[in-house]
């Protein structure tokens, strides 16, 4: 490919999906309907959460749980990515299966919407595919990689948290409560049905 042509694609990416992509992310403030201190933004959670995943990643491996660590961060830092069109929608209105299956419906709908409209800012059919196909990945929960972001957003949860507690914002324990349950699941499903697959390869 010309150099010409490379350096125009790179501008394209600098001047739309990254410019636009960072500015939102950057302004985007999580807990939005919660009482907080200090503000937490959603980039500040991307990178929260990615250094979070990456630590995990290392760990499990050095146990004997194979898992992709760059697939592991790749998936960790565009997570939420949708939220650069929707912003942070309440977990409760996103997970809660009180609300109507219609509701789930349109939610879902959004989701679709808003993460698609991000990734055809990039401009490039290949690498919309390939993040898109990481997004679905990791909201799946299947896969060790995807169980590890999971994990690891959860801890992102805690730790801030906690941090506001420590700021004398009591507000927010149920909130630490919650992600600590959905922390301690998800690594006790990584620790049983993948270190029972590693044990397995090994024989």
């Amino acid at each position: 490919m010309d150099d010409n042509v490379i350096r125009a694609k790179i501008d394209s990416f600098i001047n739309g999906f990254l410019e636009y992509s960072i500015d939102r992310l950057t302004a985007i403030t999580r807990y939005n309907i919660i009482k907080f201190i200090k503000p937490q933004t959603v980039m500040q959670h991307l990178g929260s959460t990615t250094l979070i995943a990456m630590l995990l990643s290392d760990y499990l491996n050095e146990i004997g749980i194979t898992n992709d660590p760059e697939k592991v961060l790749r998936m960790a830092i565009i997570h939420d990515v949708e939220e650069v069109v929707s912003g942070d929608l309440p977990h409760d209105l996103k997970y809660d299966m009180r609300y109507s299956t219609e509701l789930r419906g349109i939610l879902n709908k959004l989701t679709n919407y808003t993460l698609n409209t991000t990734l055809n800012m990039i401009g490039d059919a290949h690498l919309k595919s390939k993040y898109k196909k990481l997004f679905d990945e990791e909201k799946s929960k299947k896969t060790i990689e995807a169980k590890i972001v999971k994990a690891a957003d959860d801890i992102d949860v805690v730790i801030y948290t906690r941090q506001e507690n420590k700021l004398g914002n009591k507000t927010m324990i149920k909130q630490e409560n919650t992600a600590m349950k959905l922390y301690k699941k998800m690594l006790a499903d990584i620790l049983t049905t993948h270190d029972k697959k590693s044990r397995r390869s090994k024989k």
